[in-house]
């Protein structure tokens, strides 16, 4: 028998050729939507795109960035890491930079960028007493690359003498200022609008909102994601830019709680920063709908090389009630790439990566019940007794007539089952032998899987 080779499906975040290719979920559809509500925001905003970790945030705004890009008219767009830039105390030269650079290539706004930048030295020097150590680093390597004025430059250096001695010298260094920035707020003040009007004035020209997407922001240390949103809103809060924070919320209302000592704070707080939250649409599972992403579970198999009738349906099936995000359901199909091998009993082994394998024969007449009848008896192993072979017609012909296929091995399992529970004599029968591959019988059947999953062997 020819093996197949499996083919891990990994993300290239970085070359995505033609967008949404390979969209199991449909998320174009909400893209669309998404870039037509943008489009008509001629007045700025920031956007919080809200979802549970592993649903599929990033790739849906990676692909979302490529279909802007592609447009008839193309969008500027820009995608940020935050967790990648953490280590940063302030990101305000970060956001600045990335500004700068979408703008330098768009021919409307090339010629206006060097002053942009200019500003954006000026208001990044009144932010350099807060700057650590490593800040400092980076802004010297920004200057070495002329990305930033000598005005700045000088900041740095100072700033940095100041630190590496940490003389007193250094102190009064300081202590002069704070004194210089307390003689020189409302120059300063002066200095960040002339910077916003500018900014405002550069975007303007644009023939499309610039998109400013900033992913993981709720993986970042609490005070730098906390310093961001801040950031946004009294920097950068003009019209025709439209940041999207990818962020799970109830996620980052705990770090702010972690941060402040808040015990629970309300929408209210976000709400200064966030106009307006988008879900993420949550993977539907069969207890909703039952034939909603059968298709789209084959496509995942398809992709690792372990398709066959019986392995779809058995994971399709084994959702009925267990919520699995895009990321968790993709892992278990790989693992279970890794484990298969190629036997009746694989089934058993679907069941205990989706739910555990605690209770393996009763899980699996859950679903023949499910799918028989739509819902999960409390006891399955004792009503099992009392299936007629009507019962069964009514499984396979119900399987025909929906998935276009039959005499699956799911059903000689049941039907082993019925015949273990008929006779009471389940030593005879039983899964944990021969006809299965498994050594051992009923009380060792369950825990045999669990040692599988856990050491990979039998």
């Amino acid at each position: 028998m020819l093996n197949t080779q499996i083919n891990l499906h990994k993300d290239n975040y970085e070359n995505i050729d033609i967008a949404w290719s390979g969209d199991l979920w449909d998320r174009n559809r909400l893209g669309l939507q998404l870039e037509r509500y943008v489009d008509r925001l001629q007045c700025g905003a920031v956007l919080a795109l809200d979802a549970r970790w592993g649903e599929g945030k990033t790739w849906f705004v990676r692909n979302w960035k490529r279909h802007l890009e592609t447009t008839e008219i193309p969008h500027n767009v820009i995608y940020l890491d935050a967790f990648a830039n953490d280590y940063l105390d302030d990101p305000f030269l970060v956001i600045t930079s990335e500004i700068s650079n979408i703008l330098k290539k768009d021919k409307s706004t090339k010629r206006r960028v060097k002053k942009l930048i200019e500003l954006s030295a000026s208001v990044g020097t009144t932010l350099l007493p807060s700057l650590p150590k490593v800040a400092l680093t980076l802004g010297l390597h920004l200057v070495g690359a002329g990305l930033v004025s000598g005005v700045l430059q000088q900041g740095y250096e100072s700033a940095k003498d100041g630190i590496d001695t940490l003389s007193e010298e250094a102190s009064d260094r300081i202590k002069e200022s704070i004194q210089n920035k307390i003689a020189n707020h409302e120059a300063e003040k002066n200095t960040l609008l002339d910077f916003k009007k500018h900014l405002s004035e550069t975007v303007d020209k644009l023939d499309k909102p610039l998109v400013f997407i900033i992913d993981e922001l709720d993986r970042c240390r609490p005070d730098f994601a906390i310093r961001l949103i801040e950031r946004i809103k009294h920097f950068f809060d003009i019209p025709k830019i439209v940041f999207v924070l990818v962020v799970h919320k109830d996620n980052l209302k705990k770090i702010i709680n972690t941060h402040y000592g808040y015990e629970n704070i309300n929408e209210d707080y976000l709400d200064k920063f966030i106009d307006f939250s988008i879900p993420l649409p949550q993977i539907s599972y069969p207890g909703n709908d039952f034939y909603l992403h059968y298709e789209k579970i084959a496509q995942l198999l398809k992709q690792v090389g372990v398709y066959s009738d019986d392995i779809c349906f058995t994971f399709y099936m084994s959702q009925h009630r267990q919520y699995k995000t895009a990321r968790e359901l993709k892992k278990v199909i790989n693992q279970f790439a890794l484990l298969k091998q190629d036997r009746k009993s694989d089934m058993f082994l679907i069941v205990a990566l989706m739910q555990g394998a605690h209770n393996l024969e009763e899980k699996m007449i859950n679903i023949f019940y499910t799918f028989l009848n739509g819902h999960e008896p409390m006891d399955s192993l004792n009503v099992l007794k009392s299936l007629s072979t009507r019962d069964f017609k009514n499984f396979e012909n119900k399987i025909e007539s929906k998935f276009n296929y039959k005499n699956i091995k799911i059903l000689s399992l049941i039907k082993a089952l019925k015949e273990a529970e008929t006779q009471g004599d389940q030593n005879d029968v039983l899964l944990g032998y021969n006809l299965y591959g498994v050594d051992g019988g009923e009380e060792e059947f369950s825990s045999q899987f669990k040692n599988y999953i856990e050491h990979n062997l039998y």
